[in-house]
């Protein structure tokens, strides 16, 4: 599994257009599993620090629950109605976050932004990818860079009818 600064290295390409859709709507869209194993979908605030993507969450939620219990994670990015509007997917794990100054700097970056600071005992967790890809859609296809840990990253163009 790879921190965000090293899927940068892995798949340039793709994780510019991922850090591109994250930072503007500076939320995903968090796929979990809930004990009995069925999925669970909630969208969170997700932010790209120093090369890691973190995230926090509400002491005791659910989503944090089930991370806790099992740290495996799909993590999308939100899409617009907007014609071509692309798509960024990410699965892997959430691992607690234990670095004081990655969880410092998440805090400051909410206090700067909104003048509010996580409770002492929200849960903090670094997205870590084993997969990932990017998708977008033109009037000529689908184009889609597709990527996983060991695995070199593959580009493939889709038109409809080929």
């Amino acid at each position: 599994m790879l921190i965000w600064e090293e899927l940068e290295q892995a798949a340039p390409e793709l994780a510019a257009h991922g850090r591109k859709l994250i930072e503007r709507f500076q939320f995903v869209l968090v796929g979990t599993l809930t004990k009995d194993g069925s999925p669970r979908i909630t969208p969170v605030e997700a932010y790209i620090i120093d090369g890691h993507l973190l995230v926090n969450m509400i002491p005791r939620s659910l989503k944090a629950l089930d991370l806790l219990r099992d740290p495996r994670v799909y993590v999308h990015a939100p899409v617009t109605a907007k014609e071509g509007s692309p798509e960024f997917k990410l699965a892997g794990r959430a691992e607690v976050l234990e670095s004081e100054e990655l969880r410092k700097k998440l805090d400051d970056l909410f206090w700067e932004m909104i003048q509010w600071r996580p409770a002492p005992d929200s849960h903090y967790f670094e997205v870590l990818a084993e997969r990932a890809a990017w998708v977008s859609y033109d009037g000529e296809g689908q184009t889609s860079i597709r990527w996983r840990v060991g695995v070199d990253g593959e580009k493939r163009l889709y038109k409809p009818g080929i």
